[in-house]
């Protein structure tokens, strides 16, 4: 289990140090991951909550697994079966991820009930 993240690990500044390594500006990523310049600043900053669609297209564009996104979770590998559904998830148009992650937030919230 990982505590709390501190500002420096917020997803926010993850994302920016992890896109100016890469040598991205904003503009490009923000295109690349189909969203505005001044939305990716915003999250960067903190200012936004990054949803979780907009993290998986971030983690596509960087080409990063979740747990080598936070590294935390490398001390976590993922199981068989979620390493698969990861693999088929990435294959996937991002039209097409939107609505899985609908389908899961709705099962999700089914399994409260």
């Amino acid at each position: 289990m990982w505590g709390p993240l501190t500002a420096a690990k917020s997803p926010g500044a993850l994302i920016r140090r992890f896109r100016q390594e890469r040598g991205l500006s904003q503009t490009e990523l923000a295109r690349q991951i189909g969203i505005s310049q001044s939305d990716l600043s915003r999250m960067e900053k903190g200012e936004y909550r990054v949803p979780l669609d907009v993290l998986f297209r971030i983690l596509q564009a960087f080409e990063m697994s979740l747990g080598e996104f936070f590294g935390e979770l490398a001390a976590s590998p993922l199981t068989a079966e979620e390493q698969k559904l990861l693999d088929l998830f990435r294959k996937l148009s991002r039209e097409a991820q939107e609505e899985v992650l609908e389908f899961a937030a709705f099962k999700l919230s089914r399994e409260g009930q």
